[in-house]
């Protein structure tokens, strides 16, 4: 055998390169050293717990279905107990893990319970990331203890269903195990007082966390929202916290946030915000719910202080009288590339002045939705298409716009005399979502024309217009025009 297949750590660099777990198993065939390098491979992530019960015979487990025909929860049972070989095979197998995956309606009760009887000793040194779901409501054990050997860098885990005891159970193990965590995803239908001690606990214990989720009824997570606000090197946090909550302010914190993401009321957003430290914050995504309590303007107000902002999107679900003048204090970030605000009507009153503002302030925009949650055609204050024609001209780089736009024939400069000249500057690809604009009838040459004079580069036009409606097909038209001139 030439030496070159005794050195472990070539031949495992050299697997690493197949992408198919098909490719790695034909090369474990190849010969022994290839086998144990190509197992390190193949179990290195494992998409579902049950593929370590492969190393026991196949009459040596027995599953159970229950629950509903589209969701069916599988139970799973010794039928014999393995023996000394197979234990170790299955502790040598778990030996290799780096990620794991429990599903959620894979219900292993009564396996634990034998391998806690029967000391196995199954223990994971290996593993950096756990992914742990557990609908909650008929279960009684908790994995983690299982895992208290292992140095997990990312944990997520779901609690679906409601079993204080089981929830509390798992949260103070957590506790316990002091991972170095990095990344940590929770949720839970129902989070006790007792969990959510052991979770502000677990913050103050980890300073390591950098990336933070967290998925809870609003009542059960806006205090450990509050104590995430002290972790010194949060860089991500997401938070989904729906119904209304009691706290209506934030201790200053998040000293170290760069990406904000949220679904929550507005109260929620705006104290979060008010609340942001970080001179190092460059994105923010809020889905909002319900009223608005306060003044609009005092969510942009606060994300106007955020001065390297690159990245806004904010869609208001319930709430459709979002005036540009509430939005306006944002312009004063000048790093902002992608904006986008959708609310629940069809849109914001935006005019051709609007517009060159935001043109001014924002020269580097990619992408700007100026978008409506509702897509039945309102009379709304529109940017004509000469105000469209000065953004795509002041900002070279976009690659999206959504906007409603007027694009009837009277709104146009005559003969395209006033058209800004396209800059002889290659352009990317322009997708323009017009939404329903309105156009004149039998307007498809002189609106292509016109765009085409002001945008220097692929264009694709959409609209929602319906089927029915002549304005789709007109707009429809206008995009063929363009593509057919380029």
């Amino acid at each position: 055998m030439h030496p070159i297949w005794n050195i472990p750590e070539l031949l495992g660099h050299i697997l690493y390169y197949l992408d198919e777990k098909s490719d790695i198993l034909r090369c474990a065939l190849v010969c022994r050293s290839l086998s144990v390098e190509a197992a390190r491979l193949i179990w290195r992530e494992v998409s579902a717990f049950r593929y370590l019960l492969g190393c026991f015979p196949n009459n040596a487990i027995a599953t159970e279905m229950s629950g509903p025909h589209h969701s069916p929860s599988r139970t799973f049972l010794f039928l014999v107990l393995p023996d000394t070989s197979q234990w170790n095979h299955m502790r040598f197998r778990a030996s290799m893990i780096k990620e794991l995956t429990f599903p959620e309606l894979d219900n292993y009760d009564p396996l634990l319970e034998v391998i806690k009887r029967q000391e196995t000793r199954l223990t994971f040194p290996e593993l950096v990331s756990l992914h742990l779901h557990v609908s909650v409501a008929k279960r009684f054990e908790t994995f983690l203890p299982l895992f208290a050997s292992s140095k997990l860098r990312a944990l997520e885990i779901t609690f679906k269903g409601y079993n204080d005891r089981l929830v509390n159970t798992a949260m103070e193990t957590l506790l316990t195990q002091a991972h170095p965590l990095r990344s940590l995803e929770v949720g839970a239908t129902s989070f006790p007082k007792p969990s959510q001690h052991y979770m502000i606990q677990l913050f103050e214990a980890t300073p390591s966390i950098i990336s933070l989720s967290l998925t809870f009824g609003a009542l059960d997570g806006e205090d450990i929202v509050q104590a995430a606000a002290r972790l010194p090197n949060l860089q991500y946090l997401s938070f989904d916290l729906r119904g209304d909550p009691i706290r209506t302010a934030h201790a200053m914190g998040f000293h170290s946030l760069d990406i904000l993401d949220t679904s929550s009321t507005y109260a929620s957003a705006l104290a979060v915000a008010r609340a942001i430290t970080s001179p190092i914050i460059t994105a923010l995504n809020m889905r909002i719910f319900g009223y608005l309590i306060e003044q609009p303007s005092d969510l942009f107000q606060s994300m106007a202080t955020m001065t390297s902002l690159n990245y806004v999107s904010l869609i208001f679900y319930n709430h459709g009288t979002l005036q540009w003048a509430d939005v306006e204090p944002i312009l004063s970030c000048p790093s902002i590339s992608s904006f986008e605000i959708a609310v629940n009507s069809a849109g914001m009153e935006i005019d051709d002045e609007i517009l060159s503002v935001i043109s001014r302030a924002w020269p580097n925009l990619t992408r700007l939705k100026l978008d409506g949650l509702d897509d039945i055609r309102q009379l709304l204050t529109r940017p004509s298409l000469h105000g469209l024609a000065e953004l795509l001209d002041r900002c070279p780089k976009l690659e999206e716009v959504t906007l409603e736009v007027d694009a009837r024939l009277k709104q146009l400069p005559p003969g395209l005399a006033n058209a800004i000249p396209a800059s002889s500057e290659p352009r990317k690809k322009l997708l323009l979502n017009v939404r329903t604009s309105p156009i004149a009838r039998k307007g498809e040459e002189v609106v292509s024309e016109y765009l085409m004079s002001v945008w220097h580069g692929e264009c694709e036009v959409v609209t929602l217009w319906e089927d029915r409606n002549w304005q789709r097909a007109t707009w429809k038209k206008v995009g063929e025009l363009m593509q057919q001139r380029r």
